[in-house]
């Protein structure tokens, strides 16, 4: 098959959109992120981070696990317009509802606890986040293999709402502007979306009945249960760290951080396409190529990477970034080495062919696992940013162990 007639196949078109919409989320606030450390310092970047990490909560919370399941059915249902259209209105109806409850309970927090009381407008002004994710279904388009139509506008929306970081953010004292450009990103993008849902795409708005909303919430709440317990061993780990630590603190583990999480999500234009793609074809052979490929060349990235983590970490935050920085960025890129395939295994391959139930769960006890491990460290007094980084690590290898498990388990690769 030649290069323009693969080019034209949806899987091809929905991995480059999706490519794109990545770069969008993940590249551009990579240039942001060094400029704002060098601005602000590391104990403002600390508190954006902070403020960063809580929101993502709430965004957690108001998805749903829909990323999964509503993907998983519209890719099963796409022939089936009404039944997608009952589906999306569901979802979007749950969505509202989580934002409402989750608007309320962050209003409580800066009106109950010091910690978010002295910030209180800044960490409202982060919700913006919430309501632009809401709007922006990214499981309709990867269920349809349509993400073409929606990558080009985000691209644009994201990118302008980051050019006024680096005009208006000029000082320390500018630091409560970040959480409203961010904001302002999200919502552009989500009003874009909608826009092409409802009259490009010709979907129709009603709200469907109390049985079909409740069938839609029950069918995403074990891939809630699965993303909730991911965040607890990747978001709680800067959650605590500001509790008990400081803001200080975030600021140099959270520089780590955002690197070793850019670095991993290079892999979800992958997982973004194979799992519709898995979930309707059930082909385990082109999912063992594409496995065996992606493996190896993690490794060889990894190792290339650590010898020249030094000048990476200069490079992007300069001389503002101390050993912390550098330390936390090596211990963390090592958890990359299981991360990369346990994403493979998870929910492209595994839960994509039938055993969603175990793959939710198997994270939700490694998250048990974290967390204790957490508590045991701050209970013994050796909370710290090396420990906190060593238990990512050590969740990850966990996570891998139970993904090989089960798919030697279930004999899928003898599939």
């Amino acid at each position: 098959m030649n290069v323009s007639n693969q080019l034209k196949k949806p899987m091809t078109q929905n991995f480059v959109a999706l490519v794109l919409l990545q770069g969008v989320n993940y590249v551009l606030p990579l240039l942001t992120f060094p400029y704002l450390f060098r601005v602000l310092g590391v104990e403002r970047w600390g508190l954006i981070a902070f403020g960063q990490t809580l929101i993502q909560y709430f965004v957690i919370f108001t998805d749903f696990g829909f990323n999964l399941s509503a993907t998983k059915y519209i890719s099963s249902h796409r022939d089936d317009t009404v039944a997608i259209n009952k589906y999306l209105n569901g979802a979007f109806v749950c969505r509202i509802v989580l934002a409402i409850l989750s608007f309320g309970l962050l209003f409580l927090m800066t009106l109950l606890f010091d910690r978010f009381k002295e910030e209180a407008v800044f960490y409202l002004s982060y919700f913006g986040i919430v309501i632009g994710n809401v709007m922006f279904p990214m499981w309709y388009f990867q269920g349809m293999e349509k993400m073409k139509y929606i990558t080009i506008f985000n691209i644009v929306a994201k990118s302008v709402s980051l050019i006024p970081f680096f005009i208006f953010i000029r000082k320390p004292q500018d630091y409560v502007l970040a959480p409203v450009f961010y904001s302002i990103g999200y919502i552009l993008a989500g009003l874009i979306s909608i826009y092409i849902i409802y009259f490009k795409e010709k979907m129709k708005w009603f709200i469907p009945s109390l049985k079909e909303i409740r069938t839609v919430f029950q069918d995403s709440f074990t891939y809630f249960l699965s993303r909730l317990s991911v965040s607890l061993f990747t978001n709680i780990n800067t959650f605590i760290l500001g509790l008990v630590c400081g803001n200080t603190a975030v600021g140099y583990y959270s520089a780590a951080e955002k690197l070793y999480q850019a670095y991993n999500q290079l892999l979800a234009p992958f997982t973004g396409v194979l799992f519709p793609h898995i979930a309707k074809t059930k082909d385990v052979p082109f999912f063992k190529r594409v496995f065996k490929r992606i493996t190896p060349a993690n490794v060889v990235f990894l190792i290339g990477i650590l010898l020249v983590s030094y000048w990476v970490i200069w490079l992007i935050y300069g001389n503002d970034a101390k050993e912390e920085t550098l330390m936390v960025f090596r211990i963390l890129m090592c958890a990359c080495f299981f991360t990369i395939p346990s994403m493979l295994l998870g929910y492209p391959f595994l839960a994509a062919m039938g055993y969603a139930s175990y793959t939710n769960w198997t994270v939700v006890a490694v998250s048990f696992v974290h967390l204790l491990g957490l508590l045991i460290l701050l209970l013994s007094g050796s909370l710290s940013l090396y420990t906190v980084a060593g238990m990512v690590v050590l969740a990850e290898v966990l996570l891998f162990a139970f993904r090989i498990r089960g798919v030697v388990h279930y004999k899928l690769f003898k599939t």
